[in-house]
């Protein structure tokens, strides 16, 4: 059976997105380790092609999250991990809208 392929990051940001970019970190500013799923409330349509408020799948990167995502209300959900190992759960809202 074929797996299903792995999103790949796109070296620039798709025409129509907002990129979002965020520094997870300790009390000591030592990155932290993690994944995050953000899910849309109302999707978008790109250049033709409908993009559903489906969950999307991120992994920190020394500590930072740096996604291109349609405008939209998101909730954020991550599940990280500090240098010692202790688990830390954040929720957020975040909005992205198009800068004029």
């Amino acid at each position: 059976m074929p797996v299903d392929a792995l999103p790949q990051p796109h070296p620039v940001a798709v025409p129509g997105t907002v990129t979002y970019r965020h520094e997870f970190r300790d009390a000591l500013g030592r990155p932290l380790r993690g994944t995050v799923t953000l899910t849309g409330k109302t999707g978008a349509v790109l250049d033709g092609l409908t993009v559903p408020p489906a969950p999307v799948p991120g992994e920190l990167v020394g500590g930072v999250l740096e996604v291109a995502l349609p405008p939209d209300t998101y909730r954020l959900e991550a599940t990280l991990r500090t240098a010692e190992g202790a688990r830390i759960t954040v929720r957020d809202e975040i909005v992205l809208e198009v800068q004029a």
